[in-house]
């Protein structure tokens, strides 16, 4: 936990002085790129204070209200962010085509592309950073964030190309790198929107850890300790993935040694697959 909320507040840290920068910026220089940049740091600051918010209830242990824990508010955490993301790119997308037919002019154009030249490489290493530590500890809040920075690191690429074309003498790259900022954003969105969607309809896990799951259970079967399994079932709630099978043992097995068996393939299934924090084993004679 304390990895993932002192990643969460690397965010919230990043976002805030990226969002002070980019709205000093912009107000000196009137580019609709840069305003839309602002918009963009604005909604990824609340969406990694929500990340943080997320990520520390779903760590709270189980309760008389929820029995298995909170782990779906990191995914609930996810979900807000992506909803504030698109929303975000629509606006951005709105502002960008008004302005095409009339392109304002942008002022002290340097000071943008000096922003940018600093603000691409800081992002880009947030990026990396968090998406080490959501690969590292499963965190579906802490993926979110992650590609918010990755989304950063292409919008400001974009503003900082459309600035360059206003320093040429082409105001129209102004409203062009607004409009490719509101795009990426709204892939990003639509990606994690689609992710969310499947974690709170109990989708089950990929089938590499399906497949690894029942590799544990097809050993015991062939160290005959179990006849046969079925009904593997598996899902996932939030950054766990929780398991439930059937097993049968040999008719005479005793109920202390069928609950050794159970125990021992319990905790062959947490240790070969990490993101399984709980198992439930039935037990049926053969």
């Amino acid at each position: 936990m304390a990895k993932k909320l002192g990643a969460a507040s690397l965010s919230i840290a990043v976002n805030v002085g990226l969002l002070i920068s980019k709205i000093f910026v912009a107000s000196i220089t009137g580019s609709i790129g840069l305003y839309a940049e602002s918009a963009h740091s604005f909604f990824d600051l609340l969406a990694s204070v929500l990340a943080y918010l997320g990520i520390k209830k779903a760590e709270e242990p189980e309760d008389h209200t929820h029995h298995f824990g909170h782990e779906k508010f990191e995914n609930l955490s996810s979900l807000l962010q992506a909803l504030l993301i698109t929303g975000t790119a629509f606006v951005v997308i709105f502002e960008a085509y008004q302005k095409f037919s009339s392109p304002g002019g942008v002022e002290f154009s340097e000071a943008g592309i000096i922003l940018m030249i600093i603000s691409i490489p800081v992002t880009l290493f947030t990026s990396r950073y968090l998406g080490d530590i959501a690969k590292k500890e499963g965190s579906s809040a802490l993926e979110a964030d992650s590609a918010h920075f990755t989304t950063d690191v292409i919008s400001s690429a974009s503003v900082l190309l459309g600035l360059i074309l206003v320093r040429l003498g082409y105001p129209i790259g102004d409203p062009l790198g607004a409009a490719v900022v509101g795009a990426v954003m709204l892939y990003i969105s639509l990606e994690l929107l689609q992710h969310s969607f499947f974690v709170f309809m109990d989708f089950s896990p990929d089938k590499a850890t399906m497949r690894a799951i029942e590799g544990v259970l097809a050993d015991e079967q062939g160290s005959k300790r179990i006849t046969r399994y079925h009904k593997v079932r598996a899902r996932i709630a939030g950054s766990r993935i929780l398991v439930d099978l059937h097993i049968h043992l040999p008719h005479s097995t005793s109920v202390v040694r069928g609950h050794q068996i159970s125990h021992d393939i319990e905790t062959r299934i947490l240790r070969d697959v990490p993101r399984v924090k709980e198992v439930s084993i039935h037990i049926e004679p053969d």
